[in-house]
């Protein structure tokens, strides 16, 4: 299920709205979206518990003059998108550190066609898809282990596949993996491994629930 959400910050708090609507697909959310994209930050995909799995920003810079430029990083107080001259001089956040701020996923939206239609989604993050894809089958390899670890710290925003990774673990294979993970927990750069940790706080969210499988 998709949905429209909105980011804002009460009392320095990321806080995440989401609008009663629901959409059977990607694709119809951000359609929806692009009707209004002054009223909403993005689209948010939920799982079958309902719980806010992943968050989907559009690429477009958001500032009200209608910038044309693409999105880079967000504000690091309204989460207001924003492209590289837009952003110079202020506080921001690039993708993978407002995922590990809010606890969830965080991945641009396909860009579109100019008939209209969706372009194939560029592939933002390459490594991440490969850390996601392979972490199951993976994870007990020591080798493969200290390789994720490096390309962490060369490519930090590969950590949504990380959190999408360790998500998808079933609680059986969570039990027979535990000491891997765990292994794991203790391996990883230390300003993920910092802000996995601080995750903690929100057990409930996709990084909280990585950094517990990982014994942090």
């Amino acid at each position: 299920m998709f949905r429209l959400i909105q980011l804002h910050a009460q009392h320095g708090v990321p806080r995440i709205g989401v609008d009663p609507d629901g959409y059977g697909s990607e694709r119809a959310a951000l359609a929806r979206y692009r009707e209004t994209p002054a009223m909403f930050s993005g689209v948010g995909r939920f799982d079958e518990s309902g719980r806010l799995a992943e968050i989907i920003l559009d690429t477009a810079c958001g500032t009200p003059a209608g910038c044309p430029r693409p999105a880079a990083v967000v504000h690091a107080e309204s989460f207001q998108r924003l492209c590289d001259n837009c952003a110079f001089g202020l506080a921001v956040l690039t993708l993978p550190e407002l995922a590990l701020r809010l606890g969830v996923a965080v991945r641009p939206a396909p860009v579109l066609a100019p008939s209209g239609r969706h372009a194939a989604p560029e592939e933002g993050c390459p490594a991440g898809n490969r850390i996601a894809r392979e972490f199951a089958t993976h994870i007990d390899d020591p080798v493969w282990r200290m390789e994720l670890c490096a390309e962490l710290a060369r490519t930090p925003n590969a950590v949504n596949g990380l959190l999408i990774g360790v998500g998808a673990l079933s609680h059986r294979e969570v039990l027979d993996h535990y000491p891997a993970l765990c292994a794991l927990g203790t391996q990883l750069p230390v300003s993920i491994h910092a802000d996995l940790v601080r995750a903690t706080a929100r057990p409930l969210s996709p990084a909280g629930v990585t950094a517990l499988r990982l014994g942090l």
